[in-house]
């Protein structure tokens, strides 16, 4: 059980900062899917998922949504390994939570090489755990580049064909063509 939100976090942080100590310089394929469980341990992708979509969640069917969810959360999931450099951090200082009700802000600072940068996690209380559906690092949120970015794409071109790209996208990167790219 995760009782105070700043806990939940640096839990997981320590965790992945742990195996990165550990690890080899060249990550192998089990050392990458150990790291992608831990970094995304922290995120409720199904909140992540309906803030990202905002307006349009609605409009889909219960089915749509478990697919869009699943493919999304497999598209975070791996380029979360592509961004290794935010747990190299020489130290992190975490700031006291602010809760309301079930929901909590976190704001941590990390420094690296005399440079920091603050990152800071959106929480909600799901059962005895926190989980995170946003992170904004120096002041730009996941979600909402998310957002911004799944509006366009759907106000263009509709919804199906967006989450039909991003299913061609997991298929480059499942065969290795994905040249790096971030998600979306």
């Amino acid at each position: 059980a995760q009782s105070d939100p700043v806990d939940a976090v640096r839990q997981r942080n320590e965790a992945v900062r742990a195996l990165l100590r550990t690890a080899p310089d060249s990550l192998d394929e089990a050392t990458r899917e150990r790291l992608k469980d831990l970094i995304n341990s922290l995120i409720d992708f199904e909140e992540l998922s309906r803030r990202a979509l905002g307006r349009y969640w609605n409009e889909r069917t219960d089915a749509e949504r478990r697919e869009f969810v699943s493919v999304f959360r497999e598209l975070v999931r791996n380029s979360s390994v592509r961004k290794l450099e935010v747990h190299e951090a020489d130290s992190i200082r975490y700031l006291p939570a602010e809760v309301d009700g079930d929901q909590a802000t976190v704001a941590t600072i990390a420094y690296k090489d005399g440079e920091s940068v603050e990152i800071v996690y959106r929480l909600l209380r799901r059962g005895d755990e926190w989980k995170a559906w946003d992170v904004i690092i120096d002041g730009s949120s996941t979600m909402r580049t998310y957002r911004d970015s799944f509006y366009r794409e759907i106000e263009a071109n509709g919804f199906e064909r967006m989450l039909q790209r991003l299913k061609e996208r997991l298929e480059q990167e499942r065969s290795g063509a994905s040249g790096g790219a971030a998600v979306p």
